[in-house]
């Protein structure tokens, strides 16, 4: 492109240079002209790379050629033309408006300084027409430089956007991941613990006594049923809450469910009292989620670690704020170290609601799980509803 650019120019700037000559093919008076055109078109050539280098060379050419006597006329100064635009265009029309203006100065310069008697319309051509000639290239190049700007300015809009769709696919992405494995850690950590529980105190009674051990299969068997559910339940979580096409799903666990997870509890050996204080009321339905995954990781905890464990579970509910205390006595407890993905869990569970959690131990052979979640926000959200 740069090439046929430079071509046309060459030919344009030699027919320029014939016609300020008595006859068109006469050589000497031609060579000149012919010379300084074809380096202002070499020049347009190198344009692209370096404008303002070529612009300079295009003007010295085209001010020496005015000043050899050759009418500058729009064909003559057709490289110069070129260099003008494209300096538009890549530098912008600031750079351009002064450029321009030290092109024309120079042009008209040139032309005064041969020796040509320039009268009438030649005098006319010799200066207006040069500015005449020269403006429209800087005009059409702030428009090629304008809208090349918008059209950057879409690309760079559209690659952000892209980005964005991208970052927020991997971000959904992320989320689910540790939906599902906040989930599958609850339910699957839970039900084992407890049936692994219930498992070694059958072994323990199969001698001793063994009319309890037909009750603690029986528990056993409850417990990996409940898993099953709880996994169908997670399922069924996971999936679009508009989607109500997949059979054998069950709805996430709440606090209604917590008389069933304290049973399950108390056939593995742990004894687990409950208490409420405040009016009792159906919450939303994440918050009654968040509740009972925490209590039931807390249980978990509890079934692992402690040694003859009672447990106290103790609800509140206040206007504003609905808050599990879980707090559990062992008279060999485990040592504390370092926290597990159960803990890290359940402050995650509790930030995705607005609450908090905070567990460690609360005394001598007592270790405090207490969830806190104000429920101010909800409220809010369902009036808006």
């Amino acid at each position: 492109m740069n090439v046929l650019a430079a071509l046309v120019a060459f030919l344009f700037a030699v027919l320029g240079a014939s016609l300020s000559t008595e006859g068109i093919f006469r050589p000497a008076e031609l060579l000149p002209g012919a010379m300084l055109s074809l380096v202002a078109s070499g020049a347009l050539f190198v344009s692209a790379r370096s404008p303002r280098a070529a612009t300079v060379v295009a003007i010295c050419c085209e001010a020496a050629a005015c000043a050899a006597g050759y009418l500058p006329t729009p064909l003559l100064l057709a490289p110069l033309i070129g260099c003008l635009y494209r300096l538009t265009v890549l530098g912008g029309p600031r750079a351009a408006g002064w450029w321009t203006a030290i092109a024309v100065s120079a042009v008209i310069a040139g032309g005064a300084a041969s020796d040509a008697n320039p009268t009438g319309g030649s005098l006319l051509l010799r200066t207006v027409g040069v500015a005449l000639w020269l403006l429209p290239a800087v005009f059409a190049g702030r428009m090629s430089h304008t809208q090349r700007a918008y059209l950057q300015l879409v690309q760079a809009r559209a690659e952000d956007a892209e980005r964005s769709r991208d970052d927020e696919v991997r971000r959904r992405l992320s989320e689910q991941r540790l939906r599902i494995a906040q989930d599958l850690h609850d339910v699957v950590a839970h039900h084992l613990a407890v049936a692994n529980a219930q498992a070694g105190t059958a072994a323990h009674l199969l001698t001793k006594r063994p009319e309890q051990v037909g009750e603690l299969l029986t528990g056993l068997s409850g417990s990996t049923s409940a898993a099953l559910r709880e996994l169908k339940a997670t399922v069924g979580l996971l999936r679009d809450p508009g989607d109500d096409s997949s059979p054998g799903t069950t709805p996430a666990p709440g606090l209604d469910q917590l008389p069933e997870l304290v049973e399950a509890c108390r056939a593995a050996g742990i004894d687990v009292h409950v208490a409420s204080d405040g009016t009792t009321r159906q919450l939303p339905p994440l918050v009654e989620l968040t509740a009972f995954r925490i209590v039931q990781e807390a249980l978990t905890n509890v079934t692992k670690h402690a040694v003859h464990p009672v447990v106290t579970i103790s609800l509140a509910y206040d206007e504003d704020t609905f808050s599990v205390h879980v707090v559990n006595t062992s008279a060999h407890p485990a040592p504390v170290g370092e926290e597990g993905f159960g803990l890290i869990g359940m402050r995650e569970r509790a930030a995705a609601v607005g609450g908090s959690v905070r567990a460690g131990p609360a005394g001598p052979d007592r270790y405090a799980v207490r969830l806190t979640i104000p429920l101010a926000p909800w409220q809010e959200d369902r009036l808006t509803r």
